[in-house]
């Protein structure tokens, strides 16, 4: 149908296939790119790299130098093994998540390159010295949970079972109100994305009421009001310029290893990079900290809303490649547990 005259036509929106291949395409292709700048300051990046522009090396000094570039780290890990789980037993058991993890900690890559984030190194740490998975610590305040949280948004359309399902995914290490909080607000932007028509509005304000959900839940910690800091960035993105903004993210919001800060940083980079998740991947790999969890957050949410077309295909194919990962197949079966949810 041609539309009346001097109004563009509205883009198709992308299949729900597609979206879903493009969330987990997100995960791994921001990981990729925000691996060489993990840690690093927005100076330092520029210094050693003169800024990210494509998936890379790191810097010989930096501790992941031994990995090709387009590696993936824990983020894409943790979201596959969590994936696996649901897929296999149909929910997320603790007890089985934990001895994934130890499993998974154990592994010579993850030894060599040490990906383990500073709250499952605890309970890895509590696994090995023989501590009941029951018993391990679990109060972790990171984004670990957060990160991971992809394939669940995907295979659980109804917000009851996926919230469930998020805090059993935290229980293990991060079993904390934060953690969880921000846990929650990430897994409910994801499925909102999935599931509406990609309005940015109606996804932060999932994020928001996900955020106030994942408080119910775990043992008590202080954090900013991650709801409020979504509400902070998506009037920055209204009203201030793009350089403003990204400023605003670093200086005010924070690239630290915590949900309250990388979850309003993700829902704001998808917003300025619009129809084009690898302009906010690349946003989020150079503002270094904690870039290879904050790209993958970016990612995972803008390839929800654009879908797999508008991901870099090179990019796609060379993170599959070098990781030995089959992403199309896996939102496949995601979508067909969806499916079956659904009737």
């Amino acid at each position: 149908m041609t539309p009346p005259p001097g109004k563009a036509p509205t883009p198709e929106r992308p299949s729900l296939a597609s979206r879903a291949a493009g969330m987990l395409a997100g995960v791994a292709v921001g990981d990729a790119l925000g691996m060489p700048s993990e840690f690093l300051s927005r100076e330092t990046i520029r210094e050693l790299y003169g800024g990210i522009t494509d998936l890379r090396t790191a810097d010989a000094r930096h501790p992941h130098a031994r990995l090709p570039a387009g590696s993936v780290t824990d983020d894409t890990d943790h979201t596959l093994l969590l994936a696996d789980l649901l897929l296999e037993e149909g929910r997320i058991e603790p007890l089985a998540l934990a001895g994934r993890l130890s499993a998974w900690g154990r592994s010579p890559r993850v030894v060599s390159n040490r990906f383990v984030g500073p709250s499952t190194l605890k309970t890895l740490q509590a696994l090995e010295a023989g501590v009941k998975l029951d018993e391990v610590p679990r109060g972790g305040t990171s984004c670990g949970a957060a990160m991971r949280v992809a394939a669940l948004a995907i295979a659980l359309p109804d917000r009851a079972e996926l919230e469930a399902q998020v805090v059993a995914s935290c229980a293990v290490s991060h079993f904390t109100k934060s953690a969880i909080s921000g846990a929650m607000a990430m897994a409910f932007a994801l499925s909102e994305a999935l599931s509406s028509e990609g309005d940015l509005d109606q996804i932060a304000a999932a994020a928001i009421a996900g955020s106030e959900r994942g408080l119910q839940h775990g043992a008590w910690t202080w954090s900013a009001p991650l709801g409020k800091r979504v509400e902070h960035v998506m009037r920055w993105v209204v009203e201030l310029d793009e350089d403003r903004v990204i400023d605003n993210l670093y200086e005010l919001i924070g690239v630290d290893m915590y949900a309250d800060q990388l979850v309003p940083d993700a829902i704001a980079l998808t917003a300025v990079g619009g129809a084009d998740p690898n302009r906010a991947m690349l946003l989020a790999a150079n503002l270094g900290g904690d870039s290879d969890t904050l790209a993958s957050l970016a990612g995972s949410l803008s390839g929800a809303v654009n879908g797999l077309e508008a991901i870099r295909p090179d990019w796609f194919a060379t993170v599959e490649r070098v990781n030995d990962l089959a992403l199309v197949p896996l939102a496949e079966r995601l979508l067909a547990m969806r499916a079956r949810r659904s009737r």
